[in-house]
């Protein structure tokens, strides 16, 4: 009797769990549904498709990483794309909170009109820090005369910055990007595929690592971390150890850029550096036509010419635009000469002055 008892005792407590465990399945395989149908109402919505299309004039788009791939925040995407024929391509990227972006044409190609069967690249684009996570959704519209939204007078600066955003809601541009569509002849345009990418978390082997988002202005300086050379500028830098760090920044022209930097685990830290011009020094070499004339730039004396036709030499002069004035003191017998130069570090400009008679 005790082990009958136990027996059923048993079979309760298994049945039990495996009611449980049929319910986590069946509200798992819900969500996933729900997911799927969500992601598919999605694509219907924004899949603007040419009922007649001209079979001749057709767009293709592909990511570098293929389709369905996984990204992380600040990390780099790369696309390229080719047109069957000559036409006018507008490239839009669909975020996964609702934001619509105009990544090509972009400052980097700033037209618009593409040649047929030429393969072009579309680089540069780097997903935000601060992205949400879920799906995200590229499609191009090629067409055979300039309509789309990059030359709609409600964007009159679109180009002015790089990858631009243009609505914050994904149902009201495409709303308004069909209404356009369909006010045009059915064989000036077409639509390409639409690709589909996945933002998500980023996943660690360790959890005590974490990564650098590196940014300098102007880009395109050397990123160094730890004196250890990583690329060009916007550069992520994944799985550092968690600790301080040695970030630097080096680039011709300006002065080298240092900064210790913290790693967090599991964390992207964004170090955003304004590199400072290196400042450079030339001089003048100035020779005038009359002695004891007073030389003065932007104003300050600076002394007086020599014997006629001698070489007086100012040296410390910083790069750049300057006033040079040369004038008789106590004298209405010459004018006074004044001229705007441009001295280059690390030169000698030479200046030849003649100071005229005044008529008066």
């Amino acid at each position: 009797m005790k082990t009958s008892h136990f027996y059923r005792k048993s079979i309760k407590r298994w049945l039990f769990i495996l009611s449980i465990l049929l319910l986590v399945c069946f509200a798992f395989g819900i969500f996933v549904y729900a997911q799927s149908a969500e992601q598919t109402e999605i694509n219907k919505s924004i899949q603007l498709i040419n009922p007649r299309p001209v079979f001749s004039l057709r767009l293709r788009l592909g990511l570098e990483r293929g389709d369905s791939t996984s990204y992380v925040p600040g990390e780099r995407m790369a696309l390229a794309f080719e047109s069957s024929k000559d036409a006018y391509v507008t490239i839009y990227q669909y975020d996964p909170e609702g934001r619509v972006k105009i990544i090509f044409p972009n400052q980097s190609n700033p037209h618009d009109f593409v040649q047929g069967e030429h393969l072009y690249q579309v680089e540069g684009l780097i997903l935000p820090l601060d992205s949400g996570f879920g799906p995200g959704y590229i499609q191009a519209f090629a067409t055979i005369r300039p309509l789309l939204m990059v030359r709609d007078n409600r964007y009159p600066d679109i180009l002015a910055q790089e990858f631009p955003v243009i609505s914050f809601s994904l149902g009201d541009f495409t709303i308004n990007l069909r209404n356009l569509l369909h006010q045009q002849p059915l064989e000036n345009w077409v639509s390409s595929n639409i690709l589909e990418y996945q933002v998500v978390q980023p996943y660690y082997a360790s959890e005590k690592v974490g990564s650098v988002m590196a940014i300098s202005f102007p880009r395109g300086a050397e990123v160094y971390l730890d004196n250890e050379y990583y690329g060009i500028s916007p550069k992520r830098i994944a799985d550092i150890q968690t600790g301080q760090h040695l970030l630097e920044f080096v680039m011709p022209g300006y002065e080298i850029w240092s900064k210790t930097v913290t790693v967090s685990s599991n964390l992207t830290t964004q170090m955003e550096a304004d590199l400072v011009p290196v400042e450079a020094y030339g001089e003048i070499s100035l020779t005038c036509d009359q002695p004891n004339a007073l030389i003065f730039i932007d104003g300050i004396e600076y002394g007086k010419t020599t014997a006629p036709k001698g070489t007086f030499i100012i040296s410390d002069i910083t790069e750049g635009y300057h006033e040079l004035t040369v004038m008789k003191p106590g004298s209405k017998e010459y004018r006074t000469w004044t001229q705007t130069v441009k001295v280059l570090g690390g030169e000698t400009l030479p200046i030849y002055v003649s100071l005229s008679k005044s008529n008066f």
